[in-house]
């Protein structure tokens, strides 16, 4: 495949949203990926997340917490072609990044944030394969989301992905969630988590 062929994988990001308002999907890398519909327990474990950290975020003037939320990097915005367009379960944003990317983009409403999330967690349903979330997990990363959760309800278990490193964290319901990085007072039993 020619450089220019790779260069140009991706969309507009006016094809992008007309698609998207049809049936959901993620790019990644260019690739189109289907969203599946949630299930009960996937958006259950979703919400405890949100509330944990929105009832921390609140009360902070630094971040800004969203839950399903349509983020892509700012430079593919600025370009109008994307090759990525993520949608995690959970997204933690820079406060003031957030504001101020609002403030300057007249039509923000109607957009998908054009910010990197510090954070970023992913609540795997039944479908999910391991190998496309890995993938995932690398595109997060590489795009400079600083921790990466993939909560694993089956297992049950989470792993953490840090920028940086090339290890991962596995937690057991005997581990609390922490992000002592970007929220030094987070601290959620995964017992509790996975209890729901």
């Amino acid at each position: 495949m020619s450089e220019q062929a790779v260069a140009r994988r991706g969309m507009a990001l006016g094809d992008y949203l007309a698609r998207s308002a049809e049936r959901p999907f993620e790019l990644i890398d260019g690739e189109v990926c289907l969203m599946s519909p949630s299930v009960s327990r996937h958006s259950v474990l979703i919400r405890a997340l949100f509330r944990a950290l929105d009832g921390l975020t609140a009360q902070s003037d630094q971040w800004e917490a969203f839950s399903e939320v349509t983020f892509v990097p700012p430079e593919q915005a600025a370009a109008n072609w994307l090759r990525d367009s993520l949608v995690p379960d959970l997204a933690l944003f820079d406060k003031a990044a957030f504001a101020a990317w609002r403030s300057q983009t007249p039509d923000a409403d109607e957009r998908p944030i054009a910010l990197i999330p510090a954070l970023v967690a992913e609540v795997l349903s039944p479908h999910d394969r391991h190998s496309e979330v890995a993938r995932k997990v690398q595109r997060y990363l590489a795009l400079g989301v600083q921790l990466v959760w993939i909560v694993d309800p089956h297992v049950p278990q989470v792993a953490v992905y840090r920028r940086g490193s090339n290890q991962v964290t596995l937690l057991s319901p005997a581990d609390a969630l922490s992000a002592p990085d970007l929220l030094p007072e987070l601290r959620l039993p995964l017992a509790q988590l996975f209890a729901l």
